[in-house]
């Protein structure tokens, strides 16, 4: 249950040789992890820059490449980028989409609702949500949260009324019979702690600004078909009483050659959420991702695009829904002509790097920007983001906040788990957070004077109403 306090120490030592990094629940992406010859792209002078920059969170792209299924090399190769990022503390949001298993969009599309009247489901899907669920079990310690499918929405051609192709379109029914099928394999058929969250929706204003062109009316087809005419979506809440995804994946690609309207930005964030809590109740509490968005310095000016980045995070941060914001990308993509990039292909930083650092940096830091000293020394101090991983919302935001007695923030991600840094100067994790969080502890102890030190056969911490021990043969006990 509890490591040692000496185990704690070496961790911390370990890391006190890495740069100091940045963190907080926001983040950003590289693009291919690997080319397609297996040629891993995310190197690590990559997951340096990305864990200095502020990222807390990393898109990963589960793309086969070479590779004709999850093969056990497939699986090797991307044990090397997952543990690269995790020993920096960033954290994985994994995406499996169209190039996460061989096939065509004839495959994916076929035995659609909306022209044929089938379920929605095929053999594509079938062998989709299987693989879904050896990855996810493969790396259930270290990727929580999985992304199903990008762009579902997007589509490029629209040769005859109700025909969708091009892109990553999916008909909405096969889409509900995908959520369906990996959603069930991870939480009915298997006990494998995920988070789904539904493939980014594509938002954009090529036709003027509209909830369709958010993505909005696409979801709530996908829930409409899944529930009244395949009754996949039925299913799923029948048989374990919940649908079939446990957060909603958004992108937003908006005044893409200009000023960012912050109104607009946050009208489509609202169109979509105003979808789920339509079918599953204003009370819901599935959070948002906004797994890409972005501007190019091909269509605007580096200086608008640091300033567009800062008023959409500033959108984002207001909105109570939204678990994350994503930017897309980390670097310029010249060959692809990409040039969303926080830096150039030189690997000079574009203004954006400065303002996304600002706006994602969040350890030690209050709502309103002001430090709390004694959390950010400990937090830079003792490990960093290595150690602690980033700030998170565990109720009280993720931003530095006011508990009973004064400020606290929590973190996760980190080598430690989850954990808890004071404005004392102090931290408690692992078996002694978990005691702390239970019945009244919290008030009876009140916030930590020391750290967990070598006491007897075991551990013990201070604080300013008591103290906790642990040893093997009694565990956790509150004095």
């Amino acid at each position: 249950m509890k490591k040692s306090v000496l185990t704690v120490l070496s961790i911390i030592a370990s890391s006190l040789a890495l740069p100091l990094l940045a963190s907080g629940p926001h983040g950003t992406q590289a693009g291919w992890p690997i080319d397609d010859s297996a040629n891993i792209l995310i190197t690590d002078a990559v997951a340096d820059r990305m864990a200095q920059s502020g990222a807390g969170w990393i898109r990963l792209h589960f793309r086969f490449g070479p590779y004709t299924s999850d093969t056990a090399q497939f699986y090797s190769t991307y044990d090397t980028i997952v543990n690269r990022l995790r020993s920096r503390g960033l954290q994985i949001v994994g995406l499996m989409s169209n190039e996460s298993w061989p096939g065509s969009q004839t495959d994916w599309q076929a035995n659609n609702w909306e022209n044929t009247g089938g379920d929605g489901y095929n053999t594509y899907i079938d062998g989709f949500g299987y693989a879904f669920a050896r990855m996810a079990s493969h790396w259930q310690s270290s990727v929580k949260y999985w992304e199903i499918w990008n762009e579902p929405n997007c589509w490029n051609s629209n040769p005859s009324p109700g025909v969708y192709l091009g892109c990553s379109y999916i008909y909405p029914s096969n889409f509900a019979a995908l959520l369906t099928h990996c959603h069930s394999q991870v939480h009915f058929y298997n006990n494998i702690p995920v988070t789904v969250i539904s493939g980014g929706l594509f938002g954009h204003d090529i036709s003027g600004f509209s909830s369709g062109n958010a993505g909005a009316d696409y979801l709530s087809s996908t829930y409409n078909v899944g529930i009244n005419n395949t009754g996949k979506f039925a299913w799923t809440m029948a048989t374990y009483g919940q649908y079939p995804l446990d957060a909603i994946g958004q992108h937003i690609y908006i005044n893409q050659g200009g000023a960012v309207s912050s109104t607009w930005f946050g009208t489509y964030l609202d169109y979509v959420h105003n979808v789920l809590t339509s079918w599953e109740g204003a009370g819901s509490s599935k959070k948002t991702w906004m797994t890409e968005f972005g501007w190019t310095t091909a269509s605007v000016s580096e200086s608008t695009q640091s300033s567009n980045l800062g008023t959409a995070y500033n959108v984002m941060n207001g909105k109570n829904y939204l678990k994350s914001g994503l930017q897309f990308q980390m670097d310029d993509n010249p060959p692809g002509n990409a040039y969303y990039g926080l830096f150039r292909s030189d690997l000079t930083k574009k203004p954006s790097w400065t303002t996304f650092n600002s706006k994602t940096t969040y350890q030690g830091k209050r709502s309103n920007g002001v430090t709390v000293t004694a959390i950010l020394n400990y937090f830079n101090n003792n490990g960093g983001m290595s150690v602690h991983g980033s700030p998170y919302d565990n109720g009280g935001t993720a931003w530095a906040h006011w508990w009973d007695y004064g400020y606290v923030q929590d973190f996760d991600g980190g080598s430690i788990g989850q954990c808890a840094i004071f404005d004392t100067g102090h931290r408690v994790a692992m078996g002694f957070w978990q005691t702390y969080l239970q019945g009244g502890n919290h008030s009876y102890l009140r916030f930590p004077t020391s750290d967990e030190y070598g006491y007897g056969a075991g551990t013990r911490q201070d604080f300013q109403g008591g103290y906790m021990t642990w040893d093997p043969t009694n565990g956790v006990i509150v004095h």
